[in-house]
């Protein structure tokens, strides 16, 4: 049977950016009926919804946590095929001339929340809002002692929500410019707020580009509570429930793919860096100055207890911030048995 599977990722993180510069789907799917291409060629409207809600059939995701569950909560017909963990950084920042010196300082001060009218769901305020609260909840802090201030950002991350594959090296071997908290960095810099929450690689390459400017004074992942860490993760990999139920074989294909890829990762890890750097926009430097411990080998698939109790903590949340109308069924979302399929096939434990 011959199908198109659309794919769409963030500029994050993936073992979906590493099967795309490596070849992985080309070597799995070349000689059959069966095609993997960026969503992007639907156009760009179609991309930008289908990236946020997921409501075409035939297409798979794989990013951020939040985009997938809001669209699973709104009823969206997917399937949960696996989950990644990245400890990736999670930082406060403030100007270089500040008085504030630590995270307490922060009492009374102007914290920024980002606010995206443009956005279907507005992830970027739920990471922020979920980190600012988490901080605080480290220093014993109540919500109350700090003023939130919405920043206004007029943004819908064409661009960054799913790039083309490859590095493009005409720009330095990326294919964008991650300018994700750039419009914060303005706010902060123009004297309208007192500290911005930025995370991902964004902390390394805004220290690198304006380093003078600036200063971090609190990173999440010196968090003493393990959950406090849960942010814009795990990483969630979902498919169009139609493609599960139509043709199970081409899933676990699917999902052996990026098993693969991970395995390629969990070796290479300067080839790895490079890859990330090319895919989220930034400098191979902000992937090592970013990402913690053995980064290269954190995108394995998996559905274990503890990835799974991390999305928990993430939905529940989200459900208690108003993020979500509706709770999401975790048991009801995923197929757990395809992913241990993939990794039989693959001669690997399940979950490695």
């Amino acid at each position: 049977m011959e199908r198109t599977i659309y794919y769409t990722r963030c500029p994050v993180a993936t073992a979906t950016g590493i099967a795309l510069e490596t070849g992985q789907f080309e070597k799995e799917f070349t000689d059959g009926p069966v095609q993997f291409l960026n969503i992007k060629t639907l156009g760009r409207d179609k991309m930008l919804k289908s990236h946020f809600d997921h409501h075409l059939d035939n297409s798979v995701r794989e990013g951020g946590a939040i985009p997938p569950i809001w669209a699973r909560s709104r009823g969206a017909d997917t399937v949960l095929l696996g989950l990644t963990f990245v400890k990736d950084s999670l930082a406060f920042m403030v100007r270089a001339d500040s008085d504030i010196h630590s995270f307490r300082d922060l009492a009374d001060k102007r914290c920024s929340l980002p606010l995206h009218p443009k956005l279907l769901t507005d992830f970027m305020r739920a990471n922020t809002e979920r980190g600012f609260l988490s901080a605080m909840a480290e220093h014993d802090m109540a919500p109350e002692s700090v003023n939130f201030v919405d920043t206004i950002i007029d943004n819908d991350f064409k661009d960054a929500a799913n790039p083309d594959s490859g590095a493009d090296k005409t720009k330095g071997g990326k294919q964008f410019e991650a300018t994700m908290f750039d419009h914060e960095l303005t706010a902060l810099l123009a004297d309208e707020v007192d500290v911005i929450f930025t995370k991902n690689v964004q902390p390394a390459r805004l220290m690198r580009l304006h380093g003078d400017k600036l200063r971090i004074i609190y990173d999440l992942l010196d968090a003493k509570t393990p959950d406090h860490i849960i942010n814009g993760n795990p990483r969630i990999i979902t498919i169009s429930r139609n493609v599960v139920d139509e043709d199970p074989e081409l899933v676990i294909r699917y999902l052996q793919v990026l098993i693969r890829s991970a395995h390629y990762g969990s070796s290479h890890q300067a080839e790895t860096a490079r890859i990330w750097a090319g895919e989220i926009g930034v400098e191979v430097e902000d992937i090592y100055n970013s990402y913690r411990g053995e980064f290269h080998t954190t995108v394995w698939p998996s559905l274990s207890d503890t990835t799974l109790r991390r999305l928990r903590v993430q939905i529940d949340f989200l459900c208690a911030k108003g993020y979500l109308e509706n709770d999401v069924d975790i048991d009801q979302w995923m197929a757990t048995d395809l992913l241990k399929a993939a990794y039989r096939r693959e001669n690997l434990s399940h979950a490695a």
